[in-house]
């Protein structure tokens, strides 16, 4: 059963504040957080960005359709920001009735448009995800479920997707390594309209244990 508004909430406020704070102290960082940065907690030298994940991947970079497209200047233009339309969708948009496009139901050239965008920019969206202009040095997973962490450097996480590809499946577009998603991108999908049409991005666990 799909969580309510208010237990979502309550759930992040867990995993933002009691849980990424016992993670901080247990590294011997000052915890920062908050929705304005990047970093949850730093020592001055190293800043870490804590992902608390109850699954096998968590949100890891949310945005509106119009700033991810900004982000890269000139790099999503004409076919590949049709992709992104036809992908997320909007409000006004119908087809067969429904508010946006499936990865197959998008016209082949938008979408071999988007990956060839992907391709080429691998690093600048992981390092966007991940760091959207903050000192980033060290990402950590939580794996609340199994009650392990997990941490690499942001080194390590360039280093690791340097061989990855891009997959595109139904609903979403993974970035893969061995046949396992490190990344991956989805519309937001909420049923309330002002979150419904966003750029999701998720970290997976297989990132740090492959």
């Amino acid at each position: 059963m799909p969580l309510t508004a208010e237990q979502g909430y309550k759930i992040r406020e867990e995993y933002s504040g009691v849980k990424e704070k016992a993670i901080c102290d247990a590294h011997g960082l000052q915890q920062i957080g908050g929705s304005r940065t990047k970093v949850d907690g730093t020592d001055g030298e190293v800043s870490k960005s804590i992902k608390n994940a109850s699954g096998s991947s968590t949100q890891v970079h949310l945005t509106t359709k119009d700033h991810f497209k900004r982000a890269f200047g000139l790099g999503i233009k004409d076919n590949a920001a049709k992709f992104i339309e036809d992908f997320c969708g909007n409000p006004d948009y119908d087809y067969n009735g429904r508010d946006r496009r499936f990865i197959k139901e998008i016209d082949t050239q938008y979408t071999e448009s988007f990956k060839e965008f992907l391709d080429n920019n691998k690093r600048e969206i992981v390092d966007l995800i991940i760091r959207n202009g903050f000192d980033i040095t060290h990402v950590v997973y939580n794996d609340i479920k199994n009650d392990k962490c997990y941490e690499l450097t942001y080194e390590d996480i360039i280093s690791k997707i340097e061989n990855a590809e891009w997959k595109f499946l139904r609903g979403g577009i993974h970035l893969k390594l061995n046949g396992k998603s490190l990344f991956h991108f989805q519309r937001e999908g909420k049923k309330k309209l002002s979150n419904r049409y966003n750029v999701l991005w998720h970290i997976h666990r297989n990132l740090f244990t492959c």
